[in-house]
């Protein structure tokens, strides 16, 4: 079976747990992009999170925003934004416990706290090289894909009970938590840019490590783990790859003949 099209994941996948990218990646991800199979990106992170990581590696299509969001080459192809309704009232209760939130959209982000240190630790621990906007009603005139609560762990759980129905809750890092709609997932994202495509499920390929990529990975024809990745997300995969530290993305092309021996002896 050959792959047209392949998704990569970025943190924990296409580049390591001190946001470095494995100069053996980036070297793959070029040799690939050469051979002429379509690469994207396929992140939890916003358009404006992940801006600096896409140029490095020359990437301009993406499913983002946990699969709120879809664009190939510029173009957007999905859109699922929260309701507004539904933000209204997630701030209302997040104003009232006196906890930050950030508000992705496709083009920028916009917090409802400025300089919060929660919101700026967040955003170094990911290297992101600018900070949300403030603007506490960006919320009202943009649409918004994701939101970031900030608060610490367990704090969560009034607003995972309220909104229990409507919207889905991951926790990345101590300080915040990723929050969309319970029914976007990366795979619809996918799903959506390979109907644009017009490419089978079974001839796509994705790489990834954690909670969020599960569906991804059982979506497409060949769902790729990192050896980083938890055992939960590996039994899901169909392939479970090395580290990303110790060649995983290479070790997997390789594997499944995308690109060849030479390279990977190179690496030797």
């Amino acid at each position: 079976m050959g792959y047209d099209i392949v998704f990569f994941d970025i943190d924990g996948t296409l580049i390591d747990e001190e946001k470095r990218i494995p100069s053996d990646t980036k070297q793959a991800v070029k040799a690939l992009q050469d051979s002429g199979t379509i690469v994207a990106i396929a992140t939890g992170r916003a358009p404006s999170q992940f801006a600096h990581v896409a140029q490095e590696f020359g990437i301009d299509s993406y499913v983002c925003l946990n699969g709120g969001y879809a664009q190939y080459q510029g173009k957007p192809v999905f859109g699922r934004p929260i309701a507004k309704e539904l933000l209204e009232s997630f701030v209302k209760m997040a104003d009232a416990a006196g906890y930050p939130v950030v508000f992705a959209g496709s083009e920028a982000c916009y917090a409802n706290r400025e300089n919060h240190a929660y919101v700026n630790e967040a955003f170094d621990y990911l290297d992101i090289p600018t900070k949300p906007d403030f603007d506490p009603d960006g919320w009202k005139h943009h649409d918004i894909y994701q939101m970031y609560l900030y608060c610490d762990e367990g704090d969560e759980a009034p607003f995972a009970e309220r909104f229990a129905d409507a919207l889905r809750f991951i926790r990345p890092h101590r300080y915040y938590l990723d929050i969309f709609p319970k029914d976007v997932s990366k795979a619809g994202g996918i799903e959506a840019m390979l109907r644009e495509l017009g490419i089978d499920k079974e001839r796509a390929m994705a790489f990834g490590d954690g909670q969020n990529d599960v569906e991804m990975l059982t979506f497409v024809g060949m769902g790729i783990a990192m050896g980083n990745a938890s055992p939960a997300v590996k039994s899901h995969a169909r392939y479970v790859t090395k580290d990303v530290d110790d060649g995983g993305i290479v070790h997997a092309l390789v594997h499944f003949g995308l690109l060849g021996n030479p390279f990977a002896a190179s690496r030797v």
